[in-house]
């Protein structure tokens, strides 16, 4: 069983000291939450269904998952990005989606979500999240994220001299090139690179 063990993870993972726990679920002291971290008592089932709706996790996983491997990292959504022609990129706030810890280690990462449907003989399709590493530079045929007048697009991206060029994947849409005096009008600017995309199922 692994609950003592999810148990102080997840009150960590959260900010909790044992006191407060005790205050909130109604204990006079903090040693009745050191006894189920060290694994010395278990709560009662109907105090156990309320740990693991308080740290949104199910009963299941409390028990018997080692939650520090699968606990997700929270990765914010920032806004749209067109798989067609440029969207304005609102920088909004649209709320959070879970990494495994893996792609957490990528560093400054965020989710945009796409809409249109340029890219998508690479699979990248209306309502899928693209998961883009924060970067300025790109590789030739990297698949990025391209700022043009303040608007984003998502695109495979290849260098020829001075020239960007801009690649859809999907045939009924054209290239955008831009040479070097278009890109420096159209304050052009490569956002991040496009590591994956979580592909929306309907």
């Amino acid at each position: 069983m692994s609950f003592g063990k999810n148990f102080r993870y997840l009150r960590r993972k959260n900010r909790y000291s044992q006191n407060q726990i005790a205050d909130e679920f109604g204990y006079k002291s903090f040693t009745t939450i050191q006894k189920w971290e060290d694994g010395t008592a278990v709560p009662p089932y109907s105090v156990i269904k309320k740990l693991a709706n308080f740290f949104n996790v199910s009963v299941d996983d409390l028990m018997n998952a080692d939650l520090s491997n699968i606990i997700n990292t929270e990765i914010p959504v920032l806004g749209l990005v067109r798989g067609g022609s440029p969207i304005l990129a609102e920088q909004d706030y649209k709320g959070f989606e879970h990494v495994i810890p893996d792609d957490a280690a990528h560093g400054d990462c965020f989710y945009l979500e796409v809409v249109g449907d340029s890219m998508k003989d690479a699979r990248i399709l209306p309502g899928d999240y693209l998961y883009v590493h924060r970067q300025d530079y790109l590789n030739n045929g990297d698949i990025g994220v391209v700022l043009i007048d303040n608007e984003a697009t998502v695109k495979t991206v290849y260098f020829k001299g001075d020239t960007m060029i801009l690649q859809p994947a999907n045939d009924e849409y054209q290239p955008i090139i831009l040479d070097a005096k278009t890109q420096q009008e159209k304050n052009v600017s490569i956002i991040g690179k496009v590591l994956h995309n979580r592909i929306k199922f309907s």
